[in-house]
């Protein structure tokens, strides 16, 4: 073999006797031999013993270069954070300034959402940690386990929010440990000791997630002493509490979805807990969806008896949405208004789907960012000071001019016959640009009188409807008052001055969610009208009672309207009559029609799409939203391997229209190949039909050994998308796999 080896030395090529082979193809990288030939990268070594001065003078210097480095940065960030729209037509400054408005507006919104979340759970932050903090001087608890049931109610992905308010706050007030506990992450007993010592100790174990049964058992070192413990012996976590010096060692342990945890499990913990409860002070707290009796029939009654436990109920995760809801979206504060097509798919999809409040702000975050990015005429949020006129290019008008709203604007003023001011916006750019800018103090009247609106008509509390629904309704076609007028036409003498008198409160406080102060200086004429018919209803009222009458009674109440009964011929005839009324009674009614007509004249508010220039301002495109938080990823695999052009741009692929061509990616090639095959599909039928495309005799010329190489990979990168996968019937075949789109 040796010496026809040496005869025929073309027979055998180097990478034929190889146990792996690297595919280096023309172009995308030398060979081995090249590879080796490279010169060894020479380091540079420096004495231990170097002196602590130049260690520091170096230090510094690294340091000022940093910071220079940094502040260089963050000059030119802004400008190269966004890129210029209008086909790269926009200026610098312009870009910088959309990315100034947003890094400006954004953190405002985002501190007061924090601040809305830190005092969501405010009251059961601070009963909890009383309680866990008070339990240990308790005597009557004996050695039984501190536990606090805290009912979460069913919305599951809100619990991740309160317990992390819970980790921070305990860990504050009480000094202890807090771990952190899901059915999920800890199957059996030794895992969950194995989470919690690992937790409480703030050392990662080297079995990486904390495993079952089958994973090796690690021993880790807590003592000052230096003897090792098992990563789920509880001996270890209390050696390494006393090295620490910690003279309470309090570990608290929450367990979140309590419900979802085995009873065994739960049982043989909290068992183990308490025979602990001497050297380590254990806490439980349990997450319970239902109700702790439904959570205490679970366990075992010598368990039950081990526990000394209290109650807690939380603010449900829907107050929690409107609070988060009033702050980022409606209050005064927001920069940006999002339309009302995108806000009903977000609340749909926050009730629908049981989706947590972070998801519901990172909605939003996301929605600033799409506008502040994409959106040119976003520079003219900026305030006065930053947007100058020099700013404002050609383009900006010219895409001012192509919106709707200014193309509704127009058709507005010629129906009014104000042709000139027509004529001037469509041929005037000076005069343009001063109806833009008019239009930001429009923008804030039309958002006042919004928000106002809105708080006094959630202020009647005369139609059950949440404030989000209002306000989406309201962006959308405008405030509907048949509801509220319906309900104050038929309120009762004694309920109107009531209805009154909380009006006047709303304009005089006004919003503290919404951030709206209040308007008691803009609305004399309201307050004193508002004032006059309570007076004068509260006078009738007293000389009703004067002569005798229970109570007014209007044409519209049901008082008013009396069942006759007729007997005729044996039959009974039923009819409706109209009460007979008095002088009060119908004075009654004529002030009822005023508070209505005083009302609807307050009350109102246009839709969001009949204001001239709202584009620029307002942001209600649903399609990001939907592809990044509702992604279809069947649908665009199935898109990107039909028609790579749109996502490659390369002219080879320009030409195919979902139609098989060399040219195209070989993963493109196996798919179009994989859909005209069955349930099962032969492996070297597909190779022998791939081969047939692109081998020697096509276009592309491929030689066996790379086209087999590319084969294998597309199948892998098909495996790795989901559409195939390794058949059990037959071991030559791969089966397909249905995407649920």
């Amino acid at each position: 073999m040796a010496e026809s080896h040496d005869d025929n030395p073309a027979l055998f090529e180097d990478d034929d006797n190889r146990a792996v082979y690297i595919f280096a193809p023309a172009g995308h990288g030398g060979s081995p031999q090249q590879e080796k030939a490279r010169p060894v990268k020479r380091r540079k070594f420096t004495s231990k013993r170097a002196s602590s001065s130049s260690a520091a003078a170096a230090a510094e210097v690294v340091r000022e270069g940093e910071a220079e480095m940094e502040r260089a940065q963050t000059t030119t960030a802004a400008a190269a954070a966004f890129p210029p729209l209008f086909g790269g037509k926009e200026s610098v400054e312009a870009a910088a300034l959309r990315r100034q408005v947003f890094d400006t507006a954004w953190p405002v919104l985002d501190g007061r959402i924090k601040n809305v979340l830190r005092e969501a759970n405010r009251t059961t932050l601070e009963d909890v940690s009383s309680f866990i903090r008070d339990a240990e001087g308790d005597t009557t608890r004996g050695t039984r386990i501190p536990a606090g049931f805290i009912i979460t109610g069913p919305n599951i992905a809100s619990q991740d929010l309160l317990f992390e308010q819970l980790s921070e706050a305990l860990g504050k007030a009480t000094q202890a440990r807090f771990v952190r506990l899901r059915a999920a992450g800890v199957p059996n007993l030794k895992a969950a000791l194995k989470k919690v010592i690992r937790d409480a100790t703030a050392q990662v174990s080297s079995d990486g997630g904390g495993g079952g049964d089958g994973d090796e058992d690690a021993k880790v070192t807590f003592g000052r002493d230096g003897r090792k413990y098992l990563d789920y012996d509880l001996e270890g976590l209390h050696a390494f509490l006393s090295s620490q010096q910690d003279p309470l060692k309090r570990v608290i342990v929450a367990f979140e979805d309590s419900e979802a945890f085995e009873s065994s499990l739960l049982t043989d913990l909290l068992a183990l807990f308490h025979s602990w409860q001497g050297r380590i002070q254990f806490s439980v707290l349990f997450g319970i969806a239902t109700s702790v009796e439904l959570f205490q029939a679970r366990l075992l009654k010598s368990t039950a008896r081990q526990l000394f436990g209290a109650k807690f109920d939380v603010v449900q995760a829907d107050l929690v949405l409107d609070n988060v809801f009033k702050s980022a979206i409606a209050g005064t504060q927001a920069t940006l208004r999002l339309g009302p097509a995108l806000l009903r798919n977000l609340l749909d999809r926050q009730r629908d789907q049981v989706a947590g409040i972070r998801v519901f702000i990172s909605s939003i975050k996301y929605a600033y960012m799409c506008h502040f990015y994409a959106n040119p005429l976003s520079v003219l949020l900026a305030d006065e000071k930053s947007l100058t006129r020099q700013l404002l290019q050609p383009e900006h008008l010219q895409a001012v001019r192509t919106l709707d709203s200014f193309k509704a604007h127009v058709e507005a003023a010629v129906d009014a016959r104000q042709l000139n001011h027509a004529q001037s916006l469509v041929e005037d750019d000076g005069y343009l640009v001063k109806q833009m800018v008019e239009q930001r103090q429009k923008k804030q009247d039309y958002l006042m009188q919004l928000l106002r609106s809105l708080h006094l008509l959630t202020s009647m509390d005369l139609v059950p409807s949440r404030f989000t629904d209002l306000y989406v309704s309201a962006l959308a076609g405008g405030l509907d008052l048949t509801p509220t007028i319906d309900a104050i036409k038929r309120l009762g003498a004694d309920d109107v001055p009531a209805l009154i008198n909380r009006l006047l409160a709303a304009i005089q406080t006004g919003n503290p969610d919404l951030d709206l102060p209040g308007w008691e200086d803009e609305a004399e004429d309201l307050i004193s009208s508002l004032t006059e018919i309570r007076d004068e209803i509260e006078a009738l009222a007293e000389q009703a009672r004067e002569k005798g009458q229970q109570s007014l009674k209007s044409k519209f109440t049901a008082q008013s309207k009396i069942l006759r009964t007729t007997v005729v011929a044996q039959k009974v005839q039923l009819s409706q009559d109209t009460a007979k009324l008095t002088e009060e009674d119908k004075a009654f009614g004529k002030t009822i029609d005023s508070l209505v007509d005083l009302l609807t004249h307050h009350i109102y508010s246009e839709p969001i799409d009949s204001l001239f220039l709202h584009q620029a301002w307002a942001y209600d495109a649903e399609a990001p939203y939907r592809d990044v938080f509702v992604p279809r990823p069947g649908t665009t695999f199935e898109r990107a391997l039909t028609r790579p052009h749109g996502y490659l741009g390369c002219e080879c692929c320009s030409k195919t229209t979902g139609t098989l061509s060399a040219t195209l990616p070989t993963t493109c090639i196996l798919y179009q190949l994989y859909l005209e095959t069955g349930s099962l599909v032969n492996v070297a039928d597909l190779w022998s039909a791939y081969y047939a495309l692109v081998g020697e005799d096509s276009d592309v010329g491929l030689g066996e050994r790379e086209a087999l190489v590319r084969f294998y990979r597309g199948l892998a990168e098909l495996r790795l998308m989901g559409f195939v996968k390794q058949s059990r019937k037959k071991a030559d075949h791969v089966a397909k796999v249905k995407w649920l789109l």
